[in-house]
């Protein structure tokens, strides 16, 4: 049977040209892993595949959720699980691409079934938060759950509000629960690519990218979004570039966003780097040649 191969790393790194590369010449067809190309809403500040792009090559779920919808992990898994075995029956080579972390570590580690936090104890966390502030917060959260508070990446209030929430409801550490998994497909059935251009090539990307995006209607895209006044909260409003309209001048919002995307894929690098230390590693230089690509997967 073929593998599930996947595609990760930091944004702007080729990776989505490269699965699109890869699927033509195996037969494949291209799942997304990114948690902002998901949305309707953000075709271009997301940097989502045009048609064009796409080379009349199938790609799933792009662009099918609103953006008043609170994705998450476990509704992707739900939802790429299927297609993954839709593909693997048509005898087709499924290959997930995107750089949202958590994706990947979901159908290669497996998705804890941790229980649904009610708004009710959310709304409590997040007054605490606003009235006694992150570092208290994150000390308790350090002595309830010193594992989950390990993985903290800096300040990082909402995955922080997680911790203290899934305790607070169920009487049970995020870690706990997050132990209970097994992977949703197990080591020898998948193949992982991971794209890392030198730090100069890639932030030089980000930048000539951002101002293609501005130049396609990015800005116009990321006000009417704004007009529909959702919810501040709601992981579309969290995208770069709605995020920094919401807060910064528009006089320096591009400068902002450049600057914020490429601290954004040096988090990722070092996700990817912990995460996913046993990928094949490859520079975005190295994989012209697609058949080192193809002989990497090597499924018989």
């Amino acid at each position: 049977m073929k593998p599930v191969v996947m595609i990760a790393g930091p944004t702007a790194s080729g990776k989505s040209a490269l699965a699109t590369r890869l699927a033509k010449a195996l037969n494949g067809e291209v799942i997304n892993a990114d948690s902002m190309q998901v949305y309707k809403d953000l075709r271009i500040i997301s940097a989502r595949p045009t048609a064009d792009e796409m080379e009349d090559i199938p790609h799933h779920l792009f662009g099918h959720i609103d953006g008043s919808l609170r994705y998450s992990v476990g509704a992707w898994v739900r939802e790429a699980v299927p297609v993954i075995l839709d593909c693997l029956a048509r005898g087709k080579l499924p290959i997930c691409v995107g750089g949202t972390g958590l994706y990947f570590k979901a159908l290669t580690d497996g998705l804890a079934d941790i229980p649904d936090v009610p708004e009710l104890v959310m709304d409590g966390l997040k007054h605490r938060l606003k009235t006694q502030g992150y570092d208290i917060l994150a000390a308790k959260a350090a002595k309830i759950d010193p594992i989950a508070a390990q993985r903290l990446l800096g300040r990082d209030p909402q995955r922080l509000l997680r911790i203290l929430s899934v305790y607070e409801h169920s009487g049970q550490t995020l870690s706990f629960w997050q132990s209970q998994t097994r992977p949703v497909i197990p080591n020898g059935y998948w193949k992982g690519l991971m794209l890392v251009p030198p730090r100069d090539v890639l932030y030089g990307r980000i930048n000539a990218r951002f101002l293609e995006m501005v130049d396609n209607g990015g800005s116009k895209e990321v006000k009417r979004l704004i007009e529909r006044n959702l919810m501040r909260d709601l992981p579309v409003m969290k995208a770069i570039g709605v995020q920094q309209y919401l807060s910064e001048d528009e006089s320096n919002w591009i400068e902002i966003c450049q600057r914020d995307t490429r601290r954004f894929a040096k988090r990722q690098k070092t996700y990817f780097r912990k995460y996913a230390h046993n990928w094949a590693w490859k520079c975005r230089e190295q994989v012209n040649n697609i058949s080192e690509v193809v002989n990497y997967i090597n499924f018989d």
